[in-house]
C-alpha cells in the first residue's frame, strides 16, 4: 500500500500450504466476499462503494452524506515467507477520511473495521488450509464392510 493513511494494522498468519498454492486458492476463490457480506449487514450498501483495485487489492469507499466528506479503507493481501521459510498470509489495512471531520469518522471507527479484518484473516488463512488439504487429499481405497444381519427385539 502506498497511499498515505491516517491509520493501518497489519495482521498475519502462518499457514499450513506452501506459498504456490495458497495464491492459486487466493486467486481462484472472492477472499474478501464474506467480510463485504458482513459489512454489509450493517447497513452500509447504501453509502459504500466496494471494489477490487489490483490482483491483492481492495477497497472500500463510504460515503458520510451529500454535505459530508468520505472514508477509504483499503485492504491488500500477500503471502510471502516469514525468516524461516514458513508460507505467512498478511492482510494489511489503511483508512483515511477525505477531510478533517472524516479522518476523525474514520479513527473512531477504526477498532470496528481492525477487529473485522483481523477474524477475516484467521478465516482467510483457515480457507487457505483446508483448500490446500482437499488438493492433496488422495481418495481413500477402503472397502466397505461386508453387510451383516442382525435379529433385533425378536422376542424369543
Amino acid at each position: 500500500m502506498t497511499r498515505k493513511y491516517d491509520v493501518t494494522s497489519t495482521f498475519v498468519h502462518k499457514i499450513d500450504a506452501d506459498s504456490e498454492t495458497a495464491q492459486e486458492v487466493l486467486a481462484t476463490i472472492d477472499p474478501m466476499r464474506s467480510l463485504v457480506d458482513r459489512l454489509m449487514a450493517l447497513g452500509l450498501d447504501d453509502r459504500v462503494i466496494w471494489s477490487r483495485t489490483g490482483t491483492e487489492t481492495y477497497s472500500l469507499i463510504w460515503r458520510f452524506g451529500p454535505d459530508a466528506g468520505h472514508a477509504r479503507v483499503d485492504w491488500k493481501l500477500a503471502v510471502e515467507t516469514d525468516g524461516s521459510g514458513r508460507p505467512m498470509l498478511s492482510i494489511q489495512v489503511g483508512g483515511r477520511g477525505s477531510d478533517p471531520d472524516a479522518r476523525v469518522r474514520v479513527l473512531r471507527s477504526w477498532l470496528l473495521v481492525e477487529e473485522l479484518s483481523k477474524s477475516h484473516a484467521g478465516r482467510l488463512a483457515q480457507m487457505v488450509e483446508n483448500y490446500a488439504e482437499e488438493e492433496y487429499d488422495e481418495p481413500m481405497t477402503t472397502t466397505a464392510p461386508a453387510p451383516r444381519l442382525v435379529a433385533v427385539g425378536m422376542g424369543l
